[in-house]
């Protein structure tokens, strides 16, 4: 077993690289680099084939076991059966992340995971460091892969980390942060529990070191209770959020007026982000200012259009219905016209409708393929005289139907609760395209 996974280590056996996403190309171009004779073969079950390198296409099986090492894409389960049996074999499945802590060991790295607010905190952390003066580099799941960074300038590490990539990574966090912590790509997991596990296995990359958690998350807060060195954020006697300001004991701090996030759980992300900073050193009369200055990250609650009174927000990276829940708590009493439906999977949508049926919720557009599931839902608890449902058959049309079910001084928000797989490449390209479509109706 190879103890240290540095590049030069693996260079010596014959590498196959699972999947030719982000990481895996990260992978391929770091080995062309540095070691260009290494015995390198990328395996894809699916999609385009890369020109010029040697390339295994076909379903994951036995075939594995030709190859003394495997780096494992964050888009290939880590309990894929041929996984499963090539390691039952005796084979070594390495994450392409932890490449880059062997070959960087230096470099205090802060990890940000959640299942909701993960990009947003860690780029909230990065933009608070970077206005006092430190060298950051936000790196992992927010879309640049560590390996694209073996050569950095940087004195600390944000790194964002999803489930897929905490799964089977080694490395040495100097500092961690979770956000929240409920039910998600449970399709890619199997299970809730193997979810809660990789979740939790930032606590091994710590091994003691500060995991800081949002108090105001029970859920959370039940998982990490046995985890040393966990340190509970957002709560007396940290900085929390109370309402619609961050307090520091009775002194108010900040109110939400003044920032440009929109929602309470932006407040909650603020707070753990400030905290972090404090847990560095930093100090606080200087953190707080600068959170006036952060900039709402593309897809998440982002506004786009204002036409005949009608705002459109884009919230594309809302993927289940407790991040659809979220978004429309942000958006206070306003009425609200909401599209969602997107990849069918098992979905819970009863504190949604629970949430509409109090604050009566201006109409219902639905996309494909889970739309009509949705619909049903609604239906059956609200009743169709509470709130008008339509269907549309994609995300220009939605765009269409709603507008002709909204009113002046409403919004519609794009939160759809549900992955953009099959009909987008991903959830960039939906709100993409959703926001497109809002600024071209005519006023």
């Amino acid at each position: 077993m190879i103890s240290s996974p540095t590049l030069e280590a693996l260079s010596r056996f014959r590498v196959g690289v699972l999947g030719y996403g982000r990481e895996g190309r990260s992978a391929v171009r770091a080995f062309r680099e540095r070691y260009p004779d290494t015995d390198l073969t990328v395996l894809i079950e699916s999609g385009e084939v890369p020109r010029d390198l040697k390339v295994q296409s076909g379903a994951f099986d036995e075939r594995l076991l030709e190859f003394d090492v495997l780096l494992r894409s964050p888009g290939v389960p880590v309990e894929h059966p041929a996984l499963v049996d090539y390691r039952a074999h005796g084979g070594q499945v390495i994450n392409p992340g932890s490449i880059w802590f062997a070959e960087c060991t230096d470099l205090p790295v802060i990890g940000v995971t959640g299942s909701k607010g993960k990009s947003t905190t860690a780029s909230l952390v990065t933009h608070l460091l970077d206005g006092l003066g430190r060298k950051v580099l936000l790196a992992g799941n927010i879309g640049v892969p560590l390996l694209d960074h073996l050569e950095t300038d940087a004195d600390v590490v944000v790194l964002e980390m999803s489930s897929y990539q905490l799964a089977d990574i080694d490395g040495r966090l100097e500092m961690g942060l979770m956000t929240r912590l409920f039910p998600e790509h449970l399709d890619w997991h199997g299970s809730l529990a193997h979810y809660v596990d990789c979740k939790l296995r930032m606590a091994r990359l710590l091994d003691g070191r500060p995991f800081l958690v949002n108090g105001h998350d029970p859920v959370l807060m039940r998982a990490t209770a046995d985890i040393a060195g966990r340190v509970v954020g957002n709560c007396a006697p940290c900085i929390e959020r109370r309402d619609d300001g961050l307090f520091l004991g009775d002194e108010q701090l900040v109110d939400s007026a003044g920032l440009p996030l929109l929602g309470r759980h932006n407040l909650d992300n603020m707070a753990l982000a400030v905290q972090a900073c404090m847990l560095m050193g930093l100090p606080i009369d200087k953190l707080i200012p600068a959170l006036a200055s952060f900039q709402p990250l593309p897809h998440r609650l982002e506004p786009v259009a204002e036409t005949a009174g009608i705002r459109w927000i884009n919230d594309s990276i809302a993927t289940s219905p407790h991040a659809t829940l979220a978004a429309l708590e942000a958006l206070g009493s306003s009425p609200v016209t909401m599209i969602v439906g997107g990849m069918n999977r098992p979905a819970d949508w009863s504190e949604v409708i629970e949430w509409c049926r109090r604050h009566e919720l201006q109409a219902l557009v639905t996309l494909p393929d889970n739309g009509a599931d949705i619909a049903g839902a609604f239906e059956e608890t609200l009743g169709s005289r509470q709130v008008k449902v339509e269907s549309a058959k994609d995300i220009e049309d939605a765009v269409r139907v709603a507008r002709e079910l909204s009113q002046p001084d409403s919004i519609v928000l794009l939160s759809p609760g549900a992955p953009s797989f099959p009909h987008f490449r991903d959830f960039e390209e939906r709100g993409s395209r959703f926001a497109s479509a809002a600024r071209s109706i005519e006023p």
